[in-house]
Order: C-alpha cells, then sequence, then structure tokens
C-alpha cells in the first residue's frame, strides 16, 4: 500500500508565489491542501484563503502536526534550518522545490523517519496568479525514493507538467543551466532593451519589440527543433554583418561588447551543426570575436 496518494494531507510552509502556486494548482486537481504557514501569518492566512479547506498556522511545526506531507517552500538557505526545527513522523513526507538543493538538507527530518522528496517546478513564478497560469506543460525536477519519485511523478502530470529524474550530483548542474536559461536571460533582455537608448526608444517600448522575436524563436524552436531553428548572421557565416555589430557596440555601448561576444560564441557550434556555417567560417567568426572581445578586457 502506499504511503502517498492524492487524498495524502498536503501542508505547505512558505505562501509566497512558488508555494501559493503550487497550493492552488494542487488544491483544484483534487489534492486536499489542509494546512499553510509563512514568514508572515498574514501571508499564510492570504494563502489559505485562495484555497478551500485550508488553515493558515502560525508556525511549520502546526503545519507537519496536520500535514501527511509537507511542501517547505522557502528560500534555498532556509529550506535545511525550517526542516530541522520540525519534529516529523515516521513515513510523513518532506518535499522541497528548490532547483539546487539535494535531500541532504533534510538529514535531520529522515533521521526521525520522515521521507524526503524534491520537486522543482522550472519556471519562473512572480505571482501566484501568475505561476499557476503557467504551471501547465513545465517540467518538474524530481529527487526522492522509489515510492516518492512515483507519487511526484503522477502530482506533476496531473498538474499537466513533464517529469524528469534527477540524481543528487546532477542538481547544481541542473540548476545552472536553468539560470542561464530562466534569470540570466531575464537580465541579458533587460541590459539589451537598454541598448535601444542609444536609438531615442524607451526601455519598454524596446521590450514589447523584444518580447515578439522571443515569442516567435521559441516557437521556431519548439516546431522545428535545434538546430534547425538556428538563424541569423551566425547561421549564415556572414562576417560582414558580424562585424558592423562589433564595431557599433564597441563605439556605442562597450559595457555590452564581451557579453555580445560570448553569447555568440557558444551559438557557433549548433550553426556548425545545422550546416549552414562551415567550420573554416565558424573559426573566422571565432577569430573575430576574440579580437573584439580582448578590446573590451
Amino acid at each position: 500500500m502506499a504511503t502517498f496518494d492524492r487524498d495524502s494531507r498536503i501542508g505547505f510552509i512558505g505562501s509566497g508565489a512558488v508555494g501559493g502556486s503550487l497550493a492552488v494548482a494542487l488544491s483544484s486537481q483534487g489534492y486536499p491542501v489542509v494546512a499553510a504557514a509563512s514568514r508572515t501569518f498574514a501571508s499564510a492566512e492570504g494563502l489559505a484563503r485562495r484555497v478551500p479547506g485550508c488553515v493558515a498556522y502560525k508556525t511549520g511545526q502546526e503545519v507537519a502536526d496536520n500535514a501527511d506531507l509537507v511542501f517547505i517552500t522557502v528560500p534555498d538557505d532556509a529550506i535545511g534550518p525550517v526542516s530541522s526545527a520540525i519534529s516529523w513522523r515516521k513515513a510523513q513526507g518532506v518535499i522541497h522545490c528548490s532547483g539546487a538543493a539535494s535531500l541532504d538538507v533534510f538529514e535531520s527530518a529522515v533521521q526521525q523517519g520522515a521521507i524526503a522528496g524534491a520537486a522543482h517546478p522550472l519556471q519562473a513564478f512572480s505571482s501566484v496568479e501568475e505561476g499557476v497560469k503557467n504551471l501547465p506543460g513545465i517540467t518538474y525536477g524530481i529527487e526522492g525514493n522509489d515510492e516518492m519519485r512515483a507519487f511526484l511523478r503522477q502530482l506533476a502530470l496531473d498538474l499537466k507538467g513533464n517529469p524528469v529524474f534527477l540524481q543528487p550530483e546532477d542538481k547544481p548542474l541542473y540548476h545552472a543551466s536553468v539560470v542561464m536559461l530562466g534569470g540570466i536571460l531575464i537580465g541579458y533582455t533587460a541590459a539589451v532593451s537598454e541598448l535601444w537608448k542609444h536609438l531615442g526608444i524607451d526601455r519598454g517600448q524596446a521590450l514589447q519589440s523584444l518580447l515578439q522575436i522571443m515569442k516567435g524563436s521559441a516557437a521556431n524552436m519548439e516546431a522545428q527543433g535545434i538546430p534547425s531553428a538556428v538563424a541569423g548572421p551566425y547561421a549564415r557565416g556572414d562576417i560582414g554583418t558580424i562585424r558592423k555589430h562589433l564595431q557599433a557596440v564597441q563605439s556605442r555601448a562597450p559595457e555590452m561588447l564581451s557579453a555580445y561576444c560570448e553569447v555568440a560564441r557558444v551559438g557557433i557550434p549548433f550553426s556548425v551543426e545545422k550546416g549552414t556555417l562551415t567550420p573554416e567560417r565558424a573559426e573566422e567568426i571565432r577569430r573575430l570575436l576574440d579580437e573584439f572581445k580582448d578590446k573590451a578586457a
């Protein structure tokens, strides 16, 4: 008989964007979300109002006392201390949603007989409303023993997600890849939108234009895959255009020159793989990028 199933009472310690989104989504799929706590009681009360049958508590211990399985959705550095401060029951579930942390943060809980797991939702969360809307279709990076993995796999599928299983030693690289695509992409987009000020176009207007490029690129990748979706002057081997880019950035936005060179360089192998860029032409482009990058140093 499984320890965890759709009837297991679920609690959340941490009622912010991630925890709140998962709690609301799970409740909508029939999972009994019965308890919530957070750094502030007002935040827990806010989540409880969104989820029928959920009670707000002032402490994590109260959540654990009233749930069969507890999601600890607090900042990564706080997961271990929050878990260690709780008295766990044998065979009680404890799950975190960190992409970087493994299950060793639950050492104290496991020593008490709890069953540990991790389910990292591969998505950026800015609010509960947007988080719930963006959950369908995302990937969940899952860790745990066989039973926990089976439960979290089904949970991901019920949320219309894609479960993948991770080994502890893979978590840092996995999370680095997520940050490169998510956090760094947003930062890079923000920096690129600043470049448009040199064109007399404000950041907000620039962002709207850039978002359309990003949406189109995402659609192309979804439809064609990699490397077929790779496009632009690098895929064409258009060195003249690339040189103009480098000269313009060097002249008008030198602070972005190094970033331009690095991002361009990492994409070159996929243009070669596509077959539209010869290895010889690729090496010419690399030398050109290195020449300008050295000037930026």
